[in-house]
């Protein structure tokens, strides 16, 4: 399968493999917007209420988060490549596995980033599974720093969901001025507000909740963001349902501490793998309360 229109401000691009397994990106940001298995519902959050439009990403799907990850430097929070309008850069490919490729270079840039680059995003979609790879490349001719995500939202019932992998953990708490803890419990439950950056994780972890199992699995980023508005700043988005706290958790593989730095000529390239395996048992004992 290939793009299809929707309207004038946004393409979208569907992956179908031979398994019956479907994926929607917008070349809006290349923002992943659906990921449905076959046989499983919705496995990606979007709102109702935030469609891609021009100068804005949607609330939901993966962003690509680039070269800046939230507000931590100069340029808009997230960076622009999430705004900006990609390409796709050859013919989407389909068979046991699906496979699209979209970029965007430095003509997307803001005025304050003056840096020459290519970014790439590889999405391919297998049974059970959807890999997205980041690739940076410096066109230039003198290196710089970045941080970046993939700032993905998974649709979870969050009173039953579980996040497993994390302990032992350090990580930078934003709604503590940045202070550091370590991850105590076996697992991680969200019962409101949540706004971390865990350093140097694990490349699995493992999301349960009542439904079903999934893993989230990373390369070549070293931290992974946990994000929930809890319902109080979930009323004031504006752009989702303020209930929707309650459907959705942001597991994001992101490369934040410390900025990569990138000399020109080379490429750098972070990969997040989300599956949906059969959901086996778990011991939920230990569970550490995030948001209470």
């Amino acid at each position: 399968m290939g793009t299809q229109s929707a309207g004038t401000d946004r393409a979208l691009v569907a992956l179908r493999n031979a398994a019956g397994d479907q994926a929607i990106f917008s070349l809006h940001g290349a923002q992943l917007l659906s990921w449905k298995p076959a046989g499983a519902g919705d496995q990606i959050y979007l709102s109702a209420l935030s469609p891609p439009t021009p100068g804005k990403a949607a609330r939901g799907g993966t962003p690509v988060c680039f070269p800046q990850f939230a507000e931590r430097g100069p340029l808009p929070k997230h960076g622009f490549v999430r705004t900006a309008r990609w390409e796709l850069v050859a013919p989407v490919s389909s068979g046991a596995v699906a496979e699209a490729r979209f970029q965007v270079d430095s003509g997307a840039s803001a005025p304050r980033w003056d840096h020459a680059f290519c970014l790439v995003l590889v999405a391919r979609l297998g049974p059970g599974w959807l890999e997205l790879q980041l690739q940076a490349a410096n066109t230039g001719r003198s290196g710089f720093d970045f941080t970046a995500a993939l700032h993905t939202y998974l649709a979870v019932d969050v009173p039953t969901a579980r996040l497993h992998g994390l302990q032992g953990c350090e990580y930078e708490d934003n709604l503590a001025a940045l202070r550091r803890e370590r991850e105590p419990g076996a697992a991680l439950a969200v019962t409101g507000e949540i706004d971390r950056v865990y350093l140097q994780v694990p490349p699995v972890l493992r999301l349960h909740d009542a439904a079903a199992e999934r893993r989230v699995v990373q390369q070549g980023f070293t931290d992974a963001v946990v994000w929930n508005p809890g319902p109080a700043k979930a009323a004031q988005l504006g752009d989702m349902p303020p209930a929707d706290w309650e459907r959705m958790v942001c597991i994001e593989a992101a490369a934040v501490l410390p900025p990569v730095h990138l000399p020109p000529g080379k490429t750098w390239r972070g990969l997040q793998r989300l599956e949906l395996p059969q959901l086996p048992q778990f011991d939920p004992a230990q569970v550490t309360q995030a948001g209470a």
